[in-house]
């Protein structure tokens, strides 16, 4: 325990930052399932706190997930290369293989129906027959692919992240900073039952997707597909994932597909300086468009047939697009999900207003809503707030006193003129469609007699009509030539959510090009789960979807194949606070779900169905009775001078002369303010009047509210304003390039019709081979690695190619990375071990590649007995004739480590210093070595263990005065010392004491979202 008391409570409940080190014994000793301090008497107002006690929390999840590879635990024994799986589509769903080609089949399916003589197998062959007869889509490639294979691999865990053990470090960093509190430690106690991630023994660590370890929320790097499909092969999660939200390209622009940088949204075509140097975004914009619409479709139905067998029973998928491809979109997912299993499609608002355009402009995109199963959907209805002000439907009111009034046209638009606690009314049909016979009768209310309009009836029997009329519920209409049901506004309040979202403004601040306003999503999250459900959204940008999902209590996992798009997802949520919403059953943790507001849904059959307005009538009317009784006795005694006009019922508009004999007033006669002509022996019984009136109608209305069902308003948990909450914890993983070529091997040809592949990998590395002999490397300073020679070796897999260095006639042995994947450590170590088999022995082994895995790289800079080196390679490599002409056609660079610094100050503590690293300049074609200006984030774990980083420091020195860090300001206040917070935003470390491990680790990632990694050791 840390001088901050710094502990973490049991799975599915909440981790509190400062809690007293007695309430962690408390928990380990209790039980798993302690259920969380109850909330104090404390609140929160506008978002912030005023005491540095307020608990910082995040939810934990108590499933559990396979054990995926740690990153520092891989070698090609512990993770070989997997057989690719083969997906094939269903014929069932596709006509186009079904009726056009498949005749045979068909007259089987028909003979085969009449052979078993059953009535509901031959419905079911006809229904079938009746599908395959619709009309369907078809693209280039579409009939020839009937099947595709996608490589298996493992997901390699690369950081293990806490927000909450992160801000604990800066609090306590602020404190030590301040003097407040001794040096700090380099790691917290984790309680035994709370910490963050479960590390599994080694012996079972090493055993990979074999044990099942706590849950952990995930942000991967890399093909959806190969995410998806590693999910089902490998971690055996088919059936696990409740909802799916896709947002694919929604056209071929640039702007609408990549973001290169970071710190940079406006992305523009035709525009060098935008153009994206990742591989990975490369090759995934020509798979996606190389056909125009044609791979399009190949590139969405692929990943929508995956995401079919990953979907929960009741699950549902939502697709993102605009008017563009909205009707092929429709058409692809009637081919996986059938047509039956579409459920709706929305339109949201994307534009506050319009700009012009040519010709009518739209400012609405859509979302396409699939079930997996329509009649076993999960849904969870959601409410708008109705709004009855200015709407003359709503043109009358009810009083305190029960008597429903007209409005005037100031009340209408103006409801703070009505009197205090009337509440809006709007009359209602009392006579649907058609007519029954215990609805045929006349009914007298307030003198008159009212009829059924001509061939229909009341709604209600006559024993419901009766009590409509004592809950005040009945309204003159029409001249009193019929009557109405009173609706109040105070029944319903809320309206359903329909597929029409206006109210959807895009975010008034976007931290990605292309980034999805936060209302949509949310919505369809509440819709289609309930806290603790699985969200998977296989098109992270900036990880709005992740954002939500933590908001609402989901556990979620999210891809995308673009590094800045994770960079900028991952601070996103390390940096974004949320509300605590109090659980419904803590001790059954998140599962359980929230405790939500409710509101009424009070209904006509509800009032005439309840006995209670006959008991509380006949209890409390007749003190009514007595009372008007009084007042009348009062009024014939001493009769006002001038005559009472009526307001109400059938003698409304009548003057009423109390002198004469016999007049008397009618109960629903007697006005709510006191005339001031009247006797004062009158006050008193008018005054009971109304106080009796008044209690029994609140009675009623107490009775109706009780009697009535409630909604459940699933957007508004309730909020513990005693609690602060964070991004819980999460693990950053990576597709690793599922294999590499030998220099012999080619891919095998795909159609050229069908596809978006090209050549093989193996044709690229000839002309690698043959750029590299030519130009060199590259170094700094403007040295020069001149080869005389570079041959192919034939036994060689990881060794690609062969030769002399032209100053020292050394041998030199190359390894080719993948074309479009980052070079990873499996590769390293397969290509030391085939250099380590060569004779004679090469002196230096070059690794060249686009972009190096931060594991990979650490290998090379640590490799010993031979000069290991990295060499970047220009991505203008991968253009072939679009490459763009250059000063220096420099191909190749000689990449160095990252230059930390780690000094040990005074009081033996250890601080770290960022001071540059390599960085290739895309404008100039050239490597640019140091500066710091380029850094868009740095971690740093203190004590490193070699399976994956865990940071406990992070630092953002490209955040703006409202990013990183000063995200959680607002609401941290107390916590985060404004005028200290700067640090934070720099590159040099808090200070720090040595770990167990005595490593450290520090991660630089540069504005486009590339990595590098450098280990030291604290000797």
């Amino acid at each position: 325990m840390d001088e901050d008391g710094s502990t973490v409570v049991p799975p599915q409940v909440a981790l509190p930052i400062a809690a007293a080190e007695s309430a962690a014994l408390a928990i380990a000793r209790a039980s798993i399932t302690a259920t969380p301090r109850a909330p104090r008497q404390s609140s929160r107002t506008s978002g912030a706190t005023d005491t540095a006690d307020t608990p910082v929390v995040s939810y934990r999840h108590g499933d559990r997930r396979r054990n995926n590879p740690e990153v520092g635990m891989v070698d090609p024994e512990t993770d070989p290369t997997q057989p690719k799986t083969r997906w094939a589509y269903d014929p069932h769903l596709d006509p186009a293989l079904q009726f056009d080609v498949g005749r045979a089949a068909v007259e089987r399916l028909i003979d085969d129906a009449l052979a078993s003589g059953d009535e509901k197998v031959m419905r079911g062959a006809l229904e079938q027959l009746k599908r395959q007869a619709e009309p369907y889509l078809a693209w280039t490639g579409k009939s020839e692919r009937t099947s595709f294979d996608v490589d298996t691999v493992s997901l390699h865990v690369h950081e293990r992240i806490d927000p909450a053990s992160i801000l604990a470090a800066v609090r306590k960093g602020m404190k030590y900073s301040a003097g407040k509190i001794k040096p700090p430690p380099a790691h917290f106690q984790l309680g035994l039952y709370s910490a963050p991630f479960e590390n599994l023994p080694l012996r079972d660590a090493i055993d990979f997707y074999k044990h099942d370890k706590g849950w952990s929320n995930r942000l991967i790097s890399g093909d959806s597909l190969l995410v998806m499909n590693s999910l089902l092969q490998k971690e055996g999660m088919a059936g696990q994932v409740q909802m799916f939200y896709v947002d694919p390209p929604y056209g071929i622009k640039y702007g609408s597909n990549f973001q290169p940088f970071v710190n940079k949204r406006d992305v523009k075509d035709r525009k060098d300086e935008d153009l994206t140097q990742e591989p990975e975004m490369i090759k995934a914009f020509r798979d996606t468009w190389e056909l125009g619409v044609h791979s399009y479709l190949t590139f969405l139905r692929d990943r929508v047939l995956l995401a079919h067998p990953l979907l929960h029973e009741s699950g549902s998928i939502f697709v993102q697009i605009s008017g563009e491809h909205i009707h092929r979109v429709r058409s692809v997912l009637d081919e996986v999900f059938g047509p039956d299993n579409h459920v709706e499609t929305i339109a949201y608002r994307t534009k506050n207003m319009t700009l012009g355009g040519q010709l009518l402009e739209g400012v609405f995109s859509y979302v396409v809503w699939y079930a997996k199963n329509k009649e076993k959907v999960k849904f969870r209805r959601l409410y708008l707030q109705s709004f009855a002000e200015g709407d003359n439907h709503w043109g009358y009111y009810i009083g305190v006193d029960g008597n429903v009034r007209k409005m005037n046209s100031e009340q209408v638009h103006d409801h703070s003129k009505l009197p205090e606690g009337a509440d809006p009314v709007q009359p209602m049909f009392l006579s649907p469609a058609g007519s029954f016979d215990t609805g045929l009768y006349s009914f007298e209310f307030r003198g008159t007699s009212y009829d059924p309009p001509p061939g229909r009836s009341w709604k209600s029997p006559i024993s419901g009509m009766r009590r409509l009329s004592m809950a005040s519920r009945l309204i003159p209409y029409a001249d009193g030539g019929t009557l109405r049901y009173a609706l109040r506004f105070s029944d319903y309040p809320v309206s359903p959510l329909h597929n029409i979202w206006a109210d959807t403004a895009p975010p008034a601040e976007k931290i990605y090009a292309v980034q999805t306003g936060e209302k949509v999503i949310d919505r369809c999250i509440l819709m289609t789960t309930d806290p603790g459900d699985l969200v998977f959204d296989p098109t992270c940008g900036s990880g709005t979807t992740a954002v939500m999902a933590e908001k609402r209590g989901r556990r979620w996992v999210t891809c995308d194949t673009s590094r800045v798009a994770i960079t900028l997802a991952k601070q996103r949520l390390m940096t974004t606070s949320f509300d605590y919403y109090e659980l419904k059953y803590p001790h059954e943790g998140l599962k359980a779900g929230f405790i939500y507001e409710t509101v009424p849904h009070v209904t006509l059959k509800a009032i005439a169905n309840n006995p209670e307005v006959d008991e509380i009538w006949n209890e409390m009317h007749p003190a009514q009775e007595s009372a008007l009784g009084d007042l009348n006795l009062a009024l014939g005694k001493q009769a006002p001078s001038e005559p009472f006009v009526v307001s109400e019922g059938v003698r409304r508009g009548t003057a009423l002369d109390f002198r004469k004999k016999g007049t008397l007033l009618k109960e629903w006669e007697v006005p709510l303010e006191w005339p001031e002509a009247w006797p004062t022996q009158a006050r008193t019984p008018f005054d009971i009047l109304h106080a009796e009136r008044q209690a029994m109608q609140r009675k009623i209305d107490e009775s109706i509210k009780n009697h009535s069902e409630r909604e459940i308003l699933y957007d508004r948990p309730k909020v513990a304003k005693d609690k602060l909450r964070i991004t819980g914890p999460f693990s950053v993983e990576a597709v690793p390039f599922p294999t590499v070529f030998a220099i012999d091997e080619t891919q095998p040809p795909v159609e050229a019709d069908v596809a978006i592949a090209r050549s093989g990998e193996s044709s690229r590395q000839h002309q690698w081979r043959d750029e590299l002999l030519r130009t060199g490397i590259r170094g700094k300073g403007g040295q020069m690695l001149k080869l005389t020679s570079l041959e192919t070796l034939p036994d060689t897999r990881y060794i690609h190619g062969s030769g002399t260095i032209a100053d020292t006639g050394d041998r030199i042995v190359v390894s080719f990375g993948p074309e479009h994947g980052a070079l990873e450590q499996r590769q390293v170590e397969m290509g030391m071990r085939e250099a380590g088999e060569l004779f004679p022995r090469p002196k230096m082994i070059v690794f060249c590649a686009f972009v190096f895995d931060p594991e990979a790289a650490k290998d090379i800079d640590q490799t010993k007995g031979i000069t290991a080196l990295k060499a970047q390679m220009n991505t203008d490599l991968l253009t072939e004739d679009l490459k763009k002409a250059r000063a220096s056609n420099q191909s190749f660079w000689l990449m160095g480590q990252p230059e930390i610094e780690l000094r040990t100050r005074k009081d033996g503590l250890y601080e770290v210093e960022v001071c540059g690293f390599d960085y290739f300049d895309t404008t100039k074609g050239e490597l640019v070595s140091g500066g710091k200006g380029k850094i868009a984030m740095w971690s740093l774990d203190t004590d490193y263990d070699e399976r994956s980083l865990f940071p406990r420091q992070v630092f953002f020195p490209m955040a703006g005065a409202k990013d990183g860090w000063h995200r959680l300001r607002k609401d941290l206040r107390a916590e985060l010392d404004e005028s200290r917070l700067e640090c934070f935003h720099g590159t040099v470390s808090l200070p720090f004491a040595a770990g167990d491990n005595r490593k450290i680790a520090v991660k630089v990632v540069d504005d486009r979202g590339i990595e590098s990694l450098k280990i030291l050791r604290l000797d």
